[in-house]
């Protein structure tokens, strides 16, 4: 691994003159540090002490002007730029394989005035999410956007992958928390957006930040749409014989108005991870949990168990969705497997209608299982019209060579199997580097025409260089 670009003496100079000769760091080890992220390849790397990445230099900016002078300072030098949150990505969006600029922007975590009434906060891009969560339910408030990576997490991170969270059933994705976004382009031109609480003005321009990966400027601020810290929580819990069942209890559920705010379906291999009652008789879980006003939400169980019954499914009252919540932040399945030689796991999700569903499962299974020792799978974020579905695979090897084999191996087969059925390609971890070769054929002319916004957006080519298939 070296680095791509290298920045001249004379323009390094110019770039400390602009920002402040505090804002910018030469430090290896901290430059190593903050080139890394969360995804399987870049942990396998640095166990191997060749880092897939490293910037020449770190900029860490405390405000929406500095980021502005920094990436002026870039278009004019042509240096990559890769902004950089808290490094939770799992797909190498934030990696910079081609050296340049890193910016972290772990300084933005102002927290603006909190609107009661109309229910917004405006936040710095760097601040992480959980944080963020914890100062809101004082007054009552949540963010209403609760991944998995709550606590590890940015709020600009989130909003460039276009995040989705456990609770998305009823409090939707990060698009659908965003209010507004202060974007500065490629070329320091910044922008701020103005479509709460809606606007007919034109193609919404938050979405040059929602799911951008950084490709078309650097989010500096996110006003965010705020739910109330629910008066209630009811949980529930059922068990099918078949997929079938667990899939038409709540595509008929969210026909019938029904909105719980967490749908979950194991396969039996996970439901027996999950949880013990499952490991003697085996069956599909579905865990339900419902937020808001007791009436509303008793009722909207009292509907889905109803449904359950009809079709074959046995309630196994809220224990098991309690236990699901207790532990869902725990990661130790990923790093048990990940963090010694040898040992690979990953969670692949895609996202398919409801009559694609159940034979994309059977497909990624068959198709998986040649190369990975352990699959299991799940439903999640549901929708009217489908939902993601998660591959999860885990496996034992002579070594990291051979784990990684296995593991392009598996990537192969989940994508091919996935858009081979019409399904898509990822539901909210985003594109990076591991998805990036199969963009041609997911979005067909629709990637050039990112290619020439992106072309007008940063004619000097310098934002994240080598992301989203670009």
């Amino acid at each position: 691994m070296e680095h791509l670009t290298q920045i001249p003496s004379d323009a390094l100079a110019q770039l400390r003159d602009a920002v402040g000769e505090q804002a910018v760091s030469t430090d290896a080890a901290r430059i190593r540090e903050l080139s890394k992220d969360s995804s399987v390849r870049s942990k396998k790397a640095e166990a191997a002490d060749r880092p897939l990445a490293a910037a020449q230099v770190v900029v860490t900016p405390h405000s929406t002007e500095q980021v502005s002078a920094v990436l002026s300072w870039a278009s004019t030098h042509g240096v990559p730029v890769v902004a950089r949150g808290l490094g939770s990505g799992v797909v190498g969006s934030g990696l910079p394989v081609r050296g340049g600029v890193l910016l972290d922007l772990a300084e933005l975590t102002e927290v603006g005035e909190v609107d009661v009434v109309n229910r917004t906060v405006t936040v710095g891009a760097g601040i992480n999410l959980g944080d963020l969560d914890t100062q809101l339910r004082e007054q009552g408030l949540s963010v209403g956007h609760y991944p998995q990576s709550l606590y590890l997490a940015s709020v600009g991170g989130c909003v460039a992958m276009r995040g989705s969270g456990t609770f998305s059933s009823l409090y939707g994705n990060i698009e659908d928390r965003v209010g507004e976004l202060e974007i500065v382009l490629p070329t320091g031109v910044v922008v701020q957006t103005r479509s709460l609480p809606r606007a007919s003005t034109g193609p919404d321009l938050r979405q040059l930040g929602i799911g951008s990966e950084g490709m078309f400027g650097v989010i500096t601020k996110v006003t965010l749409k705020l739910v109330p810290v629910p008066a209630a929580q009811r949980f529930a819990a059922v068990r099918y014989a078949g997929f079938e069942g667990a899939l038409e209890t709540v595509r008929r559920g969210l026909i019938a108005g029904v909105r719980p705010a967490v749908v979950r379906i194991y396969d039996p291999t996970e439901a027996s991870a999950k949880h013990a009652r499952f490991a003697q008789d085996a069956g599909w879980l579905l865990v339900l949990v419902f937020d808001g006003d007791e009436r509303l939400i008793a009722t909207q169980e009292e509907i889905m168990l109803d449904l359950a019954a009809s079709l074959g499914g046995e309630s196994l009252g809220p224990e098991p969705a309690v236990h699901w919540e207790q532990r869902r932040f725990n990661w130790s399945w990923f790093t048990d497997a990940v963090d010694h030689e040898g040992g690979i796991a990953e969670a692949i999700e895609v996202t398919a209608t409801w009559s694609e569903l159940p034979g994309l499962y059977e497909r990624l299974k068959k198709a998986v299982s040649p190369h990975m020792q352990e699959f299991m799978a799940h439903v999640s974020h549901v929708y009217d019209q489908g939902a993601a579905l998660y591959t999860i695979v885990r496996g034992e090897y002579a070594d990291d060579a051979a784990a990684l084999e296995a593991y392009d191996a598996t990537w192969e087969a989940v994508m091919a199997e996935t858009l081979a059925c019409g399904a898509r390609i990822s539901h909210h971890h985003g594109i990076g580097l591991e998805r990036a070769r199969w963009m041609t054929e997911e979005l067909g002319a629709g990637l050039d025409l990112l290619r020439d916004l992106q072309k007008t957006v940063d004619p000097a080519g310098i934002m994240n260089p080598g992301k989203l298939g670009l």
